[in-house]
């Protein structure tokens, strides 16, 4: 009887045990988290590569930008996502080894900033979802058919410029100027498109374009100092070689007395005299978006390669004082006016 009267409660205490189980795994479905919500991402961290080719003010506007819209949409570097930033210091055979390391590692989202960057990142996966951003025209890089409608494993942000409003600026901040110079990148795809659309833009203006190809910076100042002579302003495209070496053309621009027409406001802060450009900051929130789309289950072929619309005349100041220009009041009305450059 005692036995029997042990295995009784024994039997209880098991039971007992037993539906509390069941009621805390009960209590645990009723808090499930809603798909698509940043809390359940928490789970498991999200792992994004950044590639970006080369650090100058443009692009590490861009990427500050894709980190802000992940960032305010509640996915944060370090607590639900880990994003690996990677620069290939204006080396394309280092943007290959970047894209493969980040095959290797197996990242969940790779951003690729730069045209480089992202043809390295398509060559080495057909697998991992692929954003750009500061790419010009993705189609003639290879990158993608159409942009309306994404096949593959990438899409992104283009940052095409208005070529037209610049050559425009241009004619009206320099009356009667009629030869266009174009320092660019040979290697960059980018430049190439945009030295074509100012051949097509300048015929309209009545301007001409003498153009001042570079493959490298040390090349830039015997090219740049060759042609000076015989343009009347400079118009310098997107280009990430141009961009990083703003001091040197600023100098010998200043020197000969020429003003530059830049495409972005961190060019005309370094130097430009005006622009009317993109912000890339909002470039790459808008890739950013992207991102949380992809990671919340949108798919690549439902993400469409955008742009962003809007433009900024923006107005060096101290460059204009340098050269001795009176800017048109209408202009000046308009204008973000900002100082800096050599």
């Amino acid at each position: 009887m005692v036995v029997k009267k042990h295995l009784t409660s024994l039997s209880r205490c098991l039971g007992l045990i037993l539906l509390s189980a069941i009621i805390l795994s009960l209590g645990g479905c009723s808090s499930s988290h809603v798909a698509g919500d940043p809390q359940e991402n928490s789970q498991e961290k999200i792992f994004i590569g950044i590639s970006q080719i080369i650090e100058n003010p443009v692009l590490d506007l861009a990427r500050e930008g894709f980190v802000d819209a992940l960032k305010e949409k509640g996915y944060e570097d370090g607590k639900n996502i880990d994003i690996d930033i990677q620069y290939a210091q204006g080396d394309i055979a280092l943007t290959t080894t970047i894209a493969q390391n980040f095959v290797s590692q197996k990242k969940d989202l790779i951003l690729a900033i730069s045209t480089p960057s992202a043809q390295s990142a398509l060559q080495s996966t057909k697998e991992i979802p692929i954003l750009f951003t500061a790419v010009t025209d993705p189609v003639s890089a290879g990158l993608l058919d159409n942009i309306n409608s994404p096949e593959g494993n990438i899409t992104g942000t283009t940052d095409m410029v208005p070529v037209e409003k610049q050559l425009e600026l241009g004619k009206t901040i320099f009356q009667g100027a009629k030869k266009v110079g174009v320092p660019y990148n040979t290697s960059e795809i980018n430049s190439q498109v945009q030295v074509e659309l100012a051949k097509e833009a300048a015929k309209a203006a009545g301007l001409e374009i003498v153009e001042i190809p570079v493959t490298n910076s040390s090349e830039i100042e015997p090219a740049l100092s060759g042609k000076i002579g015989d343009v009347d302003f400079l118009f310098l495209p997107s280009d990430n070689l141009i961009a990083s070496s703003m001091s040197i053309i600023t100098k010998i621009a200043l020197d000969n007395k020429i003003g530059t027409i830049g495409v972005d406001e961190p060019m005309v802060k370094n130097g430009a005299l005006a622009c009317e450009g993109l912000d890339y900051h909002k470039l790459g929130y808008q890739t950013g978006l992207m991102a949380i789309d992809i990671i919340e289950g949108k798919e690549i072929k439902d993400i469409s390669v955008s742009s962003t619309k809007e433009t900024e005349l923006t107005i060096n100041q101290d460059i204009a004082d340098k050269l001795g220009l009176t800017l048109p009041e209408n202009i000046i009305k308009e204008a973000v006016i900002v100082k800096g450059g050599n």
